[in-house]
């Protein structure tokens, strides 16, 4: 798992400074990448099962309300990349911004990805995002 996630924030280049990697291999990028999954998930569930289906709100289908929900995962994803270099007290670089913001970026993926899964088992949004 390590490696794998190793792999998908690795890809905007090497954690800065190098004193730091092993810090960002091992304990920051498994956590943001779990969490990312998880805020993604979480929140694709929201609009698709809760809101579009247990509560049926017909009204809140539309693709602006998923584009606010992708919106509001990637706010949230690029909070918590911060966060959590901040909270391994990490060296304050430009590098915990720039994994911040591919942070977001991934988590826009997941709940697209999520979206697709899920969108068929809604009532009101089965059609959302497309």
């Amino acid at each position: 798992m390590k490696a794998f996630f190793r792999f998908l924030y690795e890809i905007i280049g090497n954690p800065q400074p190098p004193a730091d990697t092993p810090v960002y291999r091992d304990v920051v990028f498994p956590n943001i990448g779990l969490l990312n999954i998880g805020l993604s998930l979480g929140l694709a569930v929201i609009f698709y099962l809760l809101i579009n289906r247990a509560m049926g709100v017909a009204t809140f289908n539309k693709g602006r309300h998923w584009g606010l929900f992708l919106g509001l995962n990637a706010l949230l994803a690029f909070g918590i990349g911060i966060w959590q270099a901040h909270s391994q007290q990490v060296a304050d670089h430009s590098y915990i911004y720039w994994l911040a913001t591919w942070n977001a970026i991934l988590s826009m993926a997941w709940f697209f990805i999520f979206s697709l899964l899920l969108r068929k088992a809604s009532t009101n949004a089965s059609t959302t995002p497309f």
